[in-house]
């Protein structure tokens, strides 16, 4: 299973949030199970979205995906 691994920042904090993710692309869908790491925790998330891969390669999805859920703060809940 591929893995994708990067940090973003949350904007207005200047944290930095490392993330890992393992990912299997089906079709014009990623699945995804993702780790983050804060200063204060751990989180896991498990997901899917949509992706148009004659955009877009998977790694390269799965990191903007990534960035978005980190910069809403939102790593450690459900899409």
């Amino acid at each position: 299973m591929p893995v994708a691994e990067g940090k973003h920042l949350q904007p207005g904090s200047n944290a930095s949030v490392p993330y890992r993710a393992e990912y299997e692309v089906v079709g014009r869908v990623i699945h995804y199970k993702a780790t983050f790491g804060t200063t204060s925790a751990n989180s896991t998330l498990d997901g899917q979205f949509d992706f148009d891969p004659s955009k877009l390669g998977a790694a390269e999805a799965v990191d903007a995906f990534m960035a978005n859920h980190i910069a809403k703060a939102d790593f450690d809940a459900a899409p």
